[in-house]
């Protein structure tokens, strides 16, 4: 009888954790985060801010992810802030983020298509990786509020 409540609180707990925090991987050859490759989502976190790991669904991101598919990359950019991209540079706040539109040929379209120059809106995010060759902002555009699933830790 005295085990009961131990065995309760541990179910708790169990339960807590299990539904807070998801542990997700990346098995890309040519990961966006290099080095990084297993995270913690902390799901009841979606409190982020610039240069953050946020996790979040997939929309209109074919062909490379698929709608729903759990992506983790950087909030380089928040609600505000100015998005500037060209065929060499995406700057954020007139800091260079990250260079060249390198998918734009696997994409079958020109690099101008993906100029801009503009405001986050609200209630959304402008993403990168870390790498010139990340699936990123530059190509789909923003990741709003109702895709984030919570921050993201790098485990390993």
């Amino acid at each position: 009888m005295k085990a009961l409540p131990i065995l309760l609180l541990a179910l708790a707990v169990e339960r807590y954790i299990g539904q807070r925090f998801l542990i997700g991987g990346d098995d890309q050859v040519d990961r966006c985060l290099p080095d990084k490759w297993v995270y913690l989502i902390d799901t009841h976190n979606k409190d982020i801010w610039r240069g953050d790991l946020m996790a979040f669904r997939a929309e209109r991101m074919a062909p490379f992810f698929k709608d729903g598919q759990i992506i983790v990359k950087i909030a380089a950019g928040v609600t505000g802030d100015t998005i500037h991209v060209d065929s060499k540079h995406t700057t954020i706040n007139n800091e260079r983020v990250i260079d060249g539109l390198p998918l734009s040929e696997k994409l079958d379209k020109a690099p101008s298509t993906f100029k801009r120059h503009e405001t986050i809106p609200p209630a959304a995010y402008w993403v990168t990786g870390q790498t010139d060759k990340s699936f990123d902002s530059r190509y789909w555009g923003y990741v709003y509020d109702h895709q984030v699933i919570g921050r993201a830790y790098a485990l390993f």
